[in-house]
């Protein structure tokens, strides 16, 4: 028992990537421990309200992992008075569920607040395990600071361009999974309409960004950047993962939502940019491309449609945001080979 404790915590602690390692936390606990279900959910305060997001879950039950969840429902805040009791005081918490099992609550802190929450649910008692669930979760803990800090832009503390490579080709794992699950009939495929909700990749830049270095110095630069950073945060949702690839430029990937509220968000953010009054500069503007993420679609393709709505965009006044598939649609640029069973990663 104890040398297979030991090859777990080899394998947890050999990830390279947060992601790879909270599904090897997960897939660890569901072997040593006789639960029906693990779970790990972030956690953030807003209005003095909880608000949790599912991270990954495993069903005994069903035998296969929930990855990453992109509903909505799972952002409500939570009223669940257990939940509040782990995520305020830091502290264990233990609970009889109404369905009979037992559910365990194992808070995850940075230095000052509770960031993430290990769920477990058992039918049994497992109590006389706790030491062993905690050592797992202050591995955990430890590798998540790490982790945050080799994933994060410096500057903007936004994801950087390595995160953004880990988590797009994961996010197309992903589909391409349920795509496999669901076992589709080509022919049976229907075409995406208005009201569909589609995962979309948005490639921003600052407009001009050279001219404000070269006129007021990298400093001033470097304070525009992060201003922008700023404003898209409060733009964007906490479901959306916000991403700095490269100096003036940024990525953002767009939880699943219909054309309508995609367009809402984007004009909402770059009207924001446009709107603000940067100290000594004035006013500086971003344009943005952005296109759908489909289920046969692979990284790079969807990476050139984006950036070929952008180049559009820079190219017709900047200040504004184009749709790749709009633009297609409207023979502004030729259609591009969608999909494709290349494998780049």
């Amino acid at each position: 028992m104890q040398s297979n404790i030991l090859q777990f915590v080899v394998d947890i602690t050999q990830q390279r990537d947060l992601d790879s390692m909270e599904s090897s936390l997960v897939a660890t606990l569901a072997e040593l421990l006789p639960v029906i279900a693990v779970s790990i959910l972030k956690t953030s305060r807003e209005n003095n309200e909880i608000h949790t997001e599912t991270v990954i879950s495993l069903t005994i039950d069903e035998e296969k992992a929930s990855p990453y969840c992109w509903n909505i429902e799972s952002h409500t805040p939570v009223s669940c008075e257990h939940m509040l009791a782990c995520t305020s005081s830091s502290t264990i918490t233990t609970y009889r569920h109404e369905n009979g099992y037992f559910r365990y609550l194992f808070p995850v802190s940075d230095e000052s607040r509770t960031i993430a929450c290990m769920v477990i649910d058992s039918y049994e008692d497992l109590s006389s395990q706790m030491n062993l669930i905690e050592g797992f979760g202050k591995i955990y803990q430890n590798y998540r600071i790490l982790f945050n800090e080799s994933e994060r832009d410096k500057l903007t503390g936004l994801f950087n361009r390595r995160t953004f490579d880990n988590k797009l080709s994961r996010l197309f794992e992903i589909q391409q999974q349920h795509n496999s699950e669901k076992k589709l009939d080509r022919q049976d495929e229907r075409r995406i309409s208005e009201t569909d909700d589609s995962a979309r990749l948005i490639i921003v830049d600052i407009d001009n960004f050279k001219r404000v270095n070269d006129d007021y110095g990298h400093v001033f630069g470097d304070e525009v950047i992060l201003t922008v950073s700023q404003i898209m945060k409060s733009c964007f949702r906490k479901t959306d993962l916000l991403f700095r690839v490269g100096g003036e430029e940024f990525v953002i990937l767009l939880e699943p939502v219909t054309e309508t509220v995609a367009v809402d968000l984007i004009e909402r953010f770059r009207k924001a940019i446009a709107d603000h009054d940067f100290s000594q500069i004035g006013t500086v503007t971003v344009s943005a491309g952005y296109a759908r993420i489909n289920e046969n679609d692979y990284p790079p393709a969807v990476l050139d449609f984006a950036d070929k709505a952008l180049y559009y965009s820079k190219e017709h006044g900047r200040n504004c945001s184009h749709s790749y598939e709009a633009l297609v649609q409207e023979g502004e640029i030729t259609l591009s080979k969608r999909g494709g069973n290349v494998d780049i990663f």
